[in-house]
């Protein structure tokens, strides 16, 4: 079986990133990720990171480099993460489809409840934040 393909955005202010809670309602409600999701329809992996930023959170972004491929199995199936450096353009963050956000430090992780697909880019960013990226297994 396929893993399922979706995107993340790796945003940056002052060696900070942005994390955002599921909403209690979704599969696995209450625990933070990088915000992104899945790919609609024949949508670039590009596209669909400016789409579900827009949607879930109401900014606008520009989509950089690739910082990592993450691939981590669930009991549901894999997932396949291609996070993207990302950089604000515009719009006021809103809580438009998640429950909530938070600006950490990577070192400071260990404090949410993090999506377990996304702990492996953690890591990676707490031992070296300015760091590029790698694929990385979980």
């Amino acid at each position: 079986m396929q893993p399922l393909i979706v995107t993340a955005a790796l945003l940056r202010k002052r060696n900070q990133v942005l994390i955002t809670q599921r909403p209690a309602d979704k599969p696995h409600g209450g625990m933070w990720e990088l915000p992104g999701g899945k790919l609609d329809g024949n949508e670039s992996p590009q596209q669909a990171l400016q789409r579900e930023l827009r949607e879930e959170l109401g900014i606008e972004v520009a989509v950089e480099a690739v910082f990592d491929v993450v691939y981590h199995r669930y009991d549901w199936g894999a997932v396949l993460i291609l996070v993207y450096e990302c950089r604000w353009l515009g719009g006021k963050l809103q809580h438009l489809e998640v429950d909530d956000h938070r600006w950490i430090y990577p070192q400071d992780h260990s404090r949410y409840d993090i999506l377990p697909a996304d702990r492996p880019l953690f890591e990676q960013l707490s031992i070296s934040p300015e760091c590029s990226g790698s694929i990385t297994g979980g």
